[in-house]
């Protein structure tokens, strides 16, 4: 059973404890915790962390990726910069594996990273 909880330890916790859940998970979701630990915002948000982090009787942190995108798309972090939006936008489609990249061949997933990198101009 896991519940919601206050992140115990503060952001630090959260973050540590993010890093262990995603060692050995699918791609996808590393790929979106890794977009958000990068990013430095969201693990430190309460408004997040009460939204959609829980914490386990064992002392494991994950994120549920569903319950974001609900608090998101109900304007639940409407607070913050339209960058902070973005970022965990692209998250939480990263987490819920939206676009199917679990499916999808290196042909397409090279296309897809090629055209993601032109758009944000990391391919100057």
């Amino acid at each position: 059973m896991t519940r919601q909880v206050r992140a115990i330890g503060g952001p630090a916790a959260v973050v540590a404890g993010l890093h262990r859940w995603i060692d050995g998970h699918d791609a996808h979701v590393q790929a979106a915790v890794w977009l958000l630990l990068a990013h430095e915002v969201w693990p430190r948000r309460t408004d997040f962390v009460a939204a959609c982090v829980n914490h386990s009787p064992d002392g494991g942190w994950w994120i549920d990726f569903r319950a974001a995108r609900i608090a998101f798309d109900n304007g639940r972090f409407d607070t913050a910069s339209s960058t902070e939006l973005a970022v965990l936008d692209l998250a939480i489609t990263l987490g819920t594996d939206r676009f199917r990249f679990r499916a999808m061949g290196p042909g397409n997933a090279r296309a897809v990273a090629t055209a993601v990198a032109h758009a944000v101009g990391a391919d100057r």
